[in-house]
Formats: C-alpha cells, structure tokens, sequence
C-alpha cells in the first residue's frame, strides 16, 4: 500500500497534484500546516495528524465541521508537548497501516531544522523496512544501503548525489554512471582512510545505474536545476 503525506514545508502545489495523479496512492496524511495544500486545493485526506499549531484555523475547521468532498477525514489530535513531529507521527501512522512505500511532500524549505529532523524520518522508514522518500520540485531524497537500482528513463531529475549517512560507507561501487568507484570507502571529513571524493553531482549515462555498498547508509538524492 502506498501513501502520501503532506507536512507543513514549503509546497508546490501544481507539482504534488500532478505527483499524486501519476502516483495514485491509497492513502493520503495531512500533517498540520500540510492540510492548508489540502484545503485549497479541494481535496479531502484520508487521516489529519497534528497538534494544529501552525495550520490556519479556516482550513482545519472545514475539514473537522463539512468533512470537504461529503466524507469525514480520521482526525488525530497531538498534544503540543509531545517527543515526535506531526510528520513523523503521520509517518508512524501511515506505517502501522501497513503501507510499505511512502512519499513525503512539504518537508523541505526554509527551516533547515525542520529538513534535517525530516531526514531522520527517512531513517526510520529504513529500519522498518518502508520505502521512504522525501519529494518537492527539484529533489527526491531517500536513504538507501545494499544494494539500489536506478534507470535513467524512470529517474527523477538530472543528477544523482550521495552523501555519506553514517559515519563511514565502505565497498562502494557505482555502474552506469558518469564518475564510477569500485571498492570505495566514503566517510566523514575526519576519518583517515575515507578518501576526498565528492559524492555531488554525478550523472546515469547507461539505461541502468547501480549502487552498492558493503556497509552503512548514504543519503541518494535526484535532483534537478530550478
């Protein structure tokens, strides 16, 4: 089962719309200030997580009075004084739902707090086995280890960047791109025997691209120019 959320970042509307169009997911989550995309765009969600301290009070009493389209969204009320985000809460729900792949939409923008605390959630859904990814107009983000395959006809941008997650990342080989590695141990600037390669900006040039690693955890990011 596949689900999107929408969280409270910066949105471009007309590309979620036609990112939810193409994606045809089973379940939406609205988290907080995200129900605002919902709202103006006369959508119903399935679920609304949040402690609703950022959405304005127009759209959550629509939704929490009319329903929207004649149907009565799952309403979860946070406590503001709470250990976890409206996004990572709408996440955990999505997950015990049973859904095993998940877009996150408005967890990018300006607060970069809120986009590094957004790339835990990745993290999460990596160690519950959930297909995660954080999506806007310009990048698909996502955490990945083992073993990924991208084709070039199905990929999201231009670019493919990697940037080591966990401190260290060893036996990395990369087919079917423009700078390949093999056997290639990428790290934190402190570690001796992690060699100065950038990870930034590579390109697919064959139909499929594949990146493996023995261990630890990259952060693969598509992206494009705006």
């Amino acid at each position: 089962m596949k689900a999107a959320i929408v969280a409270g970042g910066t949105i471009d509307s007309s590309f979620v719309l036609d990112y939810m169009k193409k994606e045809n997911y089973q379940v939406t989550l609205a988290a907080d200030r995200g129900l605002e995309f919902f709202y103006e765009n006369h959508l119903t969600p399935d679920i609304i997580v949040g402690d609703f301290d950022s959405v304005k009070p127009m759209a959550l009493e629509f939704f929490q009075k009319e329903g929207g389209e004649g149907t009565q969204p799952q309403m979860i009320s946070l406590n503001p004084m709470k250990d976890d985000t409206d996004t990572g809460h709408a996440l955990m729900t999505a997950i015990s739902m049973g859904c095993d792949q998940v877009h996150i939409f408005g967890a990018t923008g300006s607060r970069l707090d809120h986009v590094l605390g957004n790339l835990q959630l990745l993290g999460y859904g990596l160690r519950e086995g959930v297909d995660c990814a954080i999506l806007d107009a310009y990048n698909k983000i996502r955490l990945i280890r083992g073993e990924t395959v991208l084709h070039k006809q199905e990929q999201f941008g231009t670019y493919v960047s990697l940037i080591p997650y966990t401190p260290q990342v060893t036996g990395l080989t990369l087919e079917g791109f423009l700078y390949p590695l093999k056997d290639h141990v990428m790290g934190c600037f402190y570690l001796a025997d992690a060699a100065p390669v950038s990870g930034v900006s590579n390109e697919i040039v064959d139909d499929t691209a594949r990146i493996s690693l023995k261990d630890g955890i990259l952060v693969l990011v598509e992206s494009r120019d705006g």
